[in-house]
């Protein structure tokens, strides 16, 4: 539409202009007007030509006036032909560039499809070694446990004949090298033999010697005050070892005695720390370890307690009621019964028992005694009460003063 518009206007401008030449130059030819000393027939021809270079000047400006590309087409040509020269050959390297770049993702494409396929065969190849790892981890486990299994029958049977399990390997050891060489298995033989000679005496040398301690057995105790000083509590320490050394010696002799007691190092050493951060007194006891026979050390173990006060002085220990008027009713029984609960009851109050005997408490046979013959000339229902001598901690012995009371028919 713009362009169309434009045109008219030319059109007109050029009409009008050559309008107005031809009304000139007809004036002019007329009035025969004279420019420039010229005849009126030449001026007239230059009045024309005068008009054609307006047409011509006025409509190159109209156009160069209306629109850009006019002035460009005009003015800017050549440097529009070199912009499109640039512009093309910017366009023929990004052609080239653009080639240069689909032939790379061709090649990238062509390395990519490749890499896919190699990495769908390592996931392929990895899902295989996966599953092969899985069977092997689940036959490992199978054999794993059939390990632990064969391991498990093997300590049974090593348990109940490990002796044998060795002796026997000792033969097949030797057997291998008697088969190679048959005067080493006769020199072998002679030694084993010698050997079992040598440790049957042994043996019966061992069987003839009699027991003197029996394990557990009670060798000597005592009490060490709280302390913080080491030098202190080895000594009181050693002085228990003594009093165990000297019982070892009356039972057994000088001679026999030589070994005395044997207290494991690391043991005695821990003890010594127990005893340095006690908060109390402690009580400590020299257990026999072993049985012992003549002629050997007396190994022991220590026992430490912290020590308390169970019993005072007339405390009530314990105290039952018997029917006396039973007939045949056995009073040794009935004794016996009574200090068993007494012992029973003094062990769970605290008192440490003999390890050997379970005992607690030290009772004079004329007591007893005259407890039997009391409930003998006695009736009906008998309170038997036992009280404590003397102040008890828990080292003991329970030293028990025991009553006899006649309960009447009301506490019946």
């Amino acid at each position: 539409m713009y362009g169309i518009m434009l045109i008219v206007v030319l059109v007109l401008t050029g009409g009008v202009i050559a309008f107005i030449g031809d009304r000139l130059g007809s004036k002019v030819g007329k009035k025969k007007l004279s420019l420039f000393g010229m005849r009126p027939k030449h001026t007239s021809i230059l009045v024309t030509i005068v008009t054609g270079i307006l047409i011509t000047t006025v409509t190159f400006g109209v156009l160069a006036i209306a629109s850009e590309n006019v002035r460009t087409a005009l003015f800017g040509m050549e440097k529009l032909r070199k912009e499109m020269q640039a512009t093309q050959e910017d366009l023929d390297e990004a052609t080239v560039s653009l080639e240069t770049m689909k032939q790379d993702l061709t090649f990238t494409k062509d390395e990519y499809d490749k890499s896919k396929k190699e990495l769908e065969k390592s996931q392929s190849e990895l899902e295989k070694a996966q599953s092969s790892a899985e069977e092997l981890k689940r036959q490992q486990e199978q054999l794993q446990a059939r390990n632990y299994q064969l391991l498990a029958d093997n300590e049974q049977l090593i348990g109940n004949n490990s002796q044998l399990a060795q002796e026997n390997s000792d033969l097949l050891a030797d057997n291998d090298i008697l088969t190679a060489n048959n005067q080493s298995l006769k020199t072998d033989n002679a030694s084993l033999e010698k050997l079992n000679s040598d440790l049957q005496e042994g043996i019966e040398n061992i069987r003839e010697r009699p027991i003197v301690y029996r394990v557990g057995e009670l060798l000597a105790s005592g009490i060490i005050k709280k302390t913080d000083s080491p030098g202190q509590i080895q000594h009181d320490l050693n002085q228990i070892v003594a009093l165990a050394n000297s019982k070892i010696v009356d039972r057994l002799g000088e001679e026999e005695a030589k070994n005395g007691v044997w207290i494991y190092p690391a043991e005695y050493e821990e003890a010594v720390k127990t005893l340095m951060h006690a908060d109390r007194d402690m009580v400590v006891r020299l257990i026999v370890a072993a049985n012992l026979v003549k002629g050997d050390a007396v190994l022991t173990d220590l026992e430490l307690h912290p020590n308390r006060m169970v019993y005072q002085k007339d405390e009530l220990v314990y105290q039952k009621v018997y029917d006396i008027s039973v007939d045949g009713i056995n009073t040794e029984y009935l004794i016996g019964d009574f200090l068993r609960n007494v012992n029973k009851t003094a062990t769970s109050n605290g008192i440490l028992p003999n390890p050997l005997t379970g005992a607690v408490g030290v009772i004079s046979g004329n007591q007893i005694y005259s407890i039997d013959k009391a409930l003998q000339n006695s009736s009906g229902n008998i309170l038997v009460s036992a009280y404590a001598v003397q102040n008890t901690d828990i080292l003991g012995p329970l030293r028990l003063n025991i009553v006899l009371h006649q309960e009447d028919d009301k506490n019946e």
